[in-house]
């Protein structure tokens, strides 16, 4: 269990915790690229080929063992440009991947927030400074924010750090630019291994959002791997304010 009474700043992971990244978001995203490039496949076989190849970058973009040794950094929008490439060879299509890349980022630059996000940060921002902390490129992570209007006193995004989560480098960087030790920093975020797990790696305190709903696009854990648990669970943003209470 942590100690909320040292925390100094509140950062959120963005997709999936604050901002909507589920099944029935990215739907309509893969079926606008095979509309608009009118390719002869059904958009559900589509994605599905597709989402492979995302899992796959996903699984070995980072090496946790040495994070130092990972590959070089690819943002999303280049790794899922490459992902289309596969798929489109796979399928034996014709296709434009940059273009369906694209569409997939103009697509999450505007999120909708979940319903009770605005009600969480208010209270929340009432009681401490608050941050975000995302994979994300940054095109799209700014797009959501600005279409939430919301603030943040600092935003750190995976093309920024020029690593993702949970490699302890991209907190690294973030308590470097908040100028704060690991434990005045409560992180918040829906993911297991990327978000509660790798905070803690990183020494912060965390908070797991477990919502009811199918998420793409997480980063599976290695087979067998022990994940540190999160030191406060939460089915709604809603229930944090009342932790510090």
């Amino acid at each position: 269990m942590g100690n909320l009474d040292r925390v100094e700043l509140i950062a959120f992971d963005m997709f999936g915790t604050l901002a909507r990244n589920g099944t029935d978001d990215w739907r309509p995203t893969m079926e606008e690229v095979v509309r608009e490039q009118e390719m002869p496949v059904d958009p559900g076989e589509f994605w599905a080929v597709w989402s492979r190849y995302d899992v796959e970058f996903r699984k070995t973009r980072t090496n946790m063992a040495n994070p130092a040794a990972s590959p070089p950094f690819r943002s999303y929008w280049e790794a899922w440009r490459d992902a289309f490439t596969e798929t489109f060879a796979e399928m034996k299509i014709a296709g434009d991947a940059e273009a369906a890349a694209s569409r997939c980022v103009d697509a999450l630059a505007s999120r909708d927030a979940f319903p009770e996000a605005q009600e969480a940060l208010d209270a929340l921002g009432a009681m401490r400074p608050l941050a975000v902390l995302s994979n994300a490129d940054d095109r799209f992570l700014y797009g959501t924010i600005a279409r939430n209007n919301w603030e943040f006193s600092r935003v750190v995004s995976s093309e920024e750090a020029r690593a993702y989560k949970p490699d302890p480098r991209i907190f690294v960087r973030f308590l470097q630019s908040a100028g704060l030790p690991p434990e005045a920093v409560l992180y918040v975020g829906d993911s297991p291994y990327d978000d509660a797990h790798g905070a803690k790696l990183a020494g912060m305190q965390a908070a797991l959002v477990q919502r009811d709903q199918t998420t793409p696009g997480r980063t599976p854990p290695p087979s067998g791997a022990a994940l540190l648990p999160p030191d406060y669970a939460v089915r709604e943003l809603t229930e944090i304010p009342a932790l510090f209470e």
